[in-house]
């Protein structure tokens, strides 16, 4: 079966809870909420970031896990520019649930082209019928919880970006920088002895511990670790002052990590810069990531980040 994750995105947590529950089955809910169902032989998961706008990283983070987004824009608010700014940085194609004109907030953005709904159901109808292009290239997942079950061993819960998985395979896990072996694999909750881009998967993994792989971790055979690298910035066109030098927020994968650079880029120019953070971050080359400004007063996305 093939598989699509859905972001349902908005400023208010309960008409995202809603949606959310229109499209699937709640299962577990912490500070980002999945629903699950099958439709039409397609697994289909909707996730909501529940605990955003208070906590940006779970913007990041829910963008990160899906394909394609529902945005509820009901009415002009902050946290609709931002997701839009989002949306625009990663090329994340999206819906959009208004009666509102938004022209004005997307014209000038990759999502000028996109469907708009007046009706949640229109809306989920839609993207229920997407066939989604998948990129290609080796195996990557996105970890977003990992825990211990008793018998089992230690679990992992995240999705196949790229590529494809199979029992027994072994995976480099960054920033962990440690090998290790797949040793089961549930799709839906149905044991499978492989995986493919898009599916939302539990891992029974062996050679780590719950702590050691969490929320972040990547598990990929071609990624890197590092704590300074050198990037391509783009700042937001959007922003009415420059990126400057200081501390930011990067968001890559499902990580959300502090950053620190020297220079300046000026709203909607590009330049190589040099990054440096507290611990290793894990990166692949040639996925964008958010850089975020969490002391920001206005837009809190304030650029596009590259790995050189």
């Amino acid at each position: 079966m093939t598989a699509l994750n859905i972001a349902v995105l908005g400023a208010d947590s309960a008409k995202r809870a809603e949606a959310a529950q229109s499209i699937g089955k709640k299962a577990n809910v912490d500070d980002m909420g999945f629903y699950h169902t099958v439709f039409q032989g397609k697994i289909v998961s909707a996730i909501d970031p529940i605990a955003y706008p208070d906590k940006l990283s779970v913007l990041s983070q829910t963008l990160a896990l899906s394909d394609v987004a529902m945005v509820l824009a009901d009415v002009p608010s902050p946290a609709l520019g931002e997701i839009i700014v989002a949306l625009d940085i990663l090329k994340m194609p999206a819906v959009f649930v208004s009666q509102m004109d938004l022209t004005p907030f997307i014209s000038k953005t990759s999502l000028k082209d996109s469907k708009i709904f007046t009706d949640v159901h229109e809306a989920k109808n839609h993207l229920l019928s997407l066939d989604i292009s998948r990129p290609p290239g080796t195996s990557e997942i996105l970890v977003d919880h990992c825990f211990e079950v008793k018998g089992v061993g230690t679990v992992v819960l995240g999705v196949v970006k790229r590529g494809a998985i199979a029992v027994h395979d072994t995976m480099m896990a960054h920033p962990l920088e440690r090998e290790i072996e797949i040793k089961s694999i549930q799709r839906n909750d149905v044991d499978s002895k492989n995986a493919e881009t898009g599916d939302r998967v539990g891992l029974c993994v062996k050679n780590a511990k719950a702590g050691e792989i969490d929320r972040g971790t990547l598990l990929a055979n071609d990624g890197i670790a590092a704590k300074d690298f050198t990037c391509e910035l783009t700042a937001v066109s959007f922003l009415r002052s420059p990126v400057t030098s200081g501390t930011y927020h990067l968001g890559a994968g499902t990580q959300f990590e502090p950053v620190k650079f020297e220079g300046e880029v000026a709203p909607g120019a590009s330049a190589s810069v040099k990054m440096s953070a507290e611990k290793p971050i894990a990166l692949m080359r040639g996925e964008a990531a958010l850089l975020c400004n969490l002391n920001a007063k206005g837009l809190r996305v304030v650029g596009a980040v590259s790995l050189h």
